[in-house]
């Protein structure tokens, strides 16, 4: 990608960025797209982290009740609005229940059962959050110098309604919106430097063992053939050619240059689970003349196999 000519002048929050996170914006690319109830679950968080609540409505239940209160409103009411807006390397998006033009009113509904009042603190504060973050995304959108925001509950058993409502102006919802990027892109450029030394251990990673087994290169450059063409394929091989490592391996090398975010390894049998645990523990045995902080990324995705599948991490077998 040619080089551009970095801009004379920066936006306020640019100059709060990190270098690799600056680079992204000056070229234009995005490094993260993310939703507005992502983006508020984790700049938000506040009291209890469990977000759960019981009991609360089925997935079905909640689109029925959303079509319910939309239903009531009048003809001018606009509903599933589509939103977005960029700030900095980061895209917020996502769609708002409704809008009111006669009330300026934004709606956020979330549906419940039971009394209103056991819906948990923490869940008040990040559904004033989303709202406040879809008002702000409006008010851009429309031109709007203050807006009416109202959390709508809808109780899908008694089919009713209770709205609090508050008013917000667009300069404060747009302080609101500036604070959680900020705090999202705090991570985020963290997690951008992860992702890099993750990426660079990958890339000079090395088959485990001094030669293939029978059958088992075929295996392997199926397997990367098929990720770098992002297609699916199907595989049968018998016991014994190191079907394991033959599929992990190709899937990691694959990693960099596919952007893939994460691997799937399910086996119909526990014993299964250990096998895979293994093969990452001999890749990372293997790679001692790296440099550690590579070794330390790649030892990350022994870890973070090893507590998708339940298992105590694996000690290293280095000194």
């Amino acid at each position: 990608m040619p080089e551009r000519q970095v801009p004379k002048t920066r936006k306020p929050h640019e100059n709060k960025l990190g270098a690799h996170a600056r680079l992204l914006y000056m070229h234009t690319v995005l490094a993260y797209t993310v939703a507005v109830r992502a983006l508020c679950e984790f700049t938000t968080k506040a009291g209890d982290l469990d977000l759960r609540f019981t009991p609360a409505p089925s997935a079905r239940e909640g689109i029925a009740g959303h079509l319910t209160v939309t239903g009531r409103r009048p003809a001018d009411y606009l509903k599933e609005i589509s939103l977005s807006q960029d700030y900095g390397p980061l895209r917020v998006h996502s769609r708002a229940d409704g809008f009111d033009p006669a009330k300026n009113r934004l709606e956020d509904i979330k549906t419940h059962r039971g009394r209103l009042e056991k819906v948990p603190d923490n869940h008040r504060h990040l559904h004033w959050a989303q709202a406040r973050v879809y008002a702000h995304l409006m008010c851009c959108e429309r031109g709007l110098e203050s807006i009416d925001i109202a959390l709508v509950y809808f109780d899908i058993v008694e089919q009713t309604e209770s709205v609090l409502v508050e008013t917000q102006s667009a300069s404060a919802l747009k302080a609101y919106f500036d604070m959680q990027c900020e705090r999202f892109i705090a991570w985020a450029e963290q997690e951008v430097q992860h992702r890099a030394a993750r990426d660079a251990a990958l890339a000079t990673l090395a088959f485990p063992h001094a030669e293939f087994r029978a059958g088992q290169r075929v295996l392997a450059e199926a397997v990367y053939r098929s990720a770098m063409s992002s297609r699916c394929l199907v595989a049968q091989a018998p016991t014994g050619i190191g079907k394991t490592v033959g599929t992990l391996f190709p899937l990691l090398k694959a990693w960099p240059k596919q952007g893939l975010d994460k691997i799937y390894f399910l086996t119909t049998k526990s014993a299964g689970r250990q096998l895979a645990l293994d093969a990452l523990a001999t890749l990372d045995a293997a790679h001692a003349e790296l440099p550690n902080d590579l070794l330390k990324a790649l030892g990350t995705l022994v870890a973070q196999m090893t507590e998708a599948l339940g298992e105590q991490p694996i000690s290293s077998r280095r000194t």
